[in-house]
């Protein structure tokens, strides 16, 4: 089969190669094998490619395909599967791994598989997958209708969803950080803060009326925890303010080892904890269980009708392997707006 593959770990996004005639993947009992359609991309992509984190997201061997969160067509499944041949699909990658979705062929564990509607395009169905999954569990765990919301990094993949799930969970108002004004208005934020222009610390609108909840997409990090912790741009935890992240304080988590693992751990618990025991600073919270699969969670996703943004450097020629590498650069300087997907299949 055609795909694209990654011969080794490396910085250099020019590693990546094409291939004709690869072997295609044997379907296990419990999986869907589908034919790929799309295959939407992800920051965990780029770190496995560059073994940052190799430790716990290493691919099972090389050369290795990428990519895991796709949408496509089921060629197979188990005899008392809910699936059936011809079934349109979305499949989100096994974590910790997005692997095997550049590729015309790929399996994935049934309780990752939901069918999508006729009038989805695969590409949007691709793009629905672990970044509406992870702001979907964010918003059903963390965001409270009359909430005053401010979202760090609103135009990529994630931000772009969670705008409009805070909206529908009743949130009061709507900030974001971002470069696109109008897309993220057009999504349902309030206000939107160029970053290139001012600091949300520094607003003193946001300190005379402070938010509830700041969630950080792994844009802001710890010099905008501690901002928001000290300007008063966010309420004290005795007054229900929270400090959401999906990441840590580092741009580029690196784990190899264990001891890694732990620092990492370390470099964020102590603040969980100090901040749920002092009820005068905000709530620190990790998003740790984030792209955790719930029954029923995807088709609950597809039922809001969310607009899907789709990221202008998204691959339209099958697996072209140009495109594909100009798709990773944009991944790698997480420079994309809305999600980036590269086509798999003409039909």
């Amino acid at each position: 089969m055609k795909c694209i593959l990654i011969p080794r770990h490396g910085e250099d996004i020019d590693n990546l190669t094409c291939s004709e005639n690869f072997p295609s993947p044997a379907r296990k009992a419990g999986q869907v094998l589908v034919k790929v359609q799309a295959c939407a991309l992800a920051p965990g992509d780029i770190r496995v490619m560059k073994g940052h984190c190799d430790y716990f997201q290493s691919p099972r061997g090389f050369p290795y395909i990428p990519g895991g969160d796709i949408s496509g067509i089921v060629q197979e499944a188990d005899e008392n599967s809910r699936f059936k041949r011809g079934d349109r699909v979305l499949c989100m990658f096994e974590v910790p791994r997005p692997l095997d979705g550049l590729a015309e062929y790929a399996c994935a564990k049934e309780h990752l598989v939901e069918k999508i509607p006729d009038d989805m395009s695969f590409v949007d169905a691709a793009a629905l997958t672990s970044s509406a999954l992870a702001s979907y569990n964010a918003c059903e765990s963390f965001v409270k209708p009359g909430d005053r919301v401010l979202i760090l990094g609103g135009s990529g993949g994630c931000g772009t969803f969670l705008i409009q799930m805070a909206k529908n969970k009743g949130a009061s108002y709507i900030a974001t950080t971002s470069s696109e004004s109008e897309l993220v208005k057009a999504l349902g934020a309030d206000v939107c803060i160029d970053y290139h222009k001012e600091k949300f610390w520094q607003i003193t609108a946001f300190k005379e009326d402070p938010f509830d909840i700041i969630i950080d997409l792994g844009v802001g990090r710890y010099e905008a925890w501690k901002m928001a912790r000290n300007s008063g741009v966010l309420k004290a935890g005795k007054d229900g303010g929270r400090y959401l992240t999906f990441s840590g304080d580092e741009p580029h988590m690196k784990v190899h080892n264990m001891w890694q693992t732990v620092k990492f751990a370390l470099s964020i618990l102590p603040r969980v904890v100090w901040t749920r025991l002092w009820p005068f600073v905000p709530r620190y919270l990790h998003h740790i269980n984030g792209l955790e699969v719930k029954p029923g969670c995807f088709a609950k996703i597809m039922d809001m009708k969310l607009r899907v943004v789709i990221d202008p450097h998204s691959v339209t020629s099958p697996l072209d392997l140009e495109g594909v590498k100009w798709a990773f650069h944009v991944m790698d300087k997480r420079a994309g707006h809305g999600k980036v997907v590269v086509q798999v299949a003409s039909t």
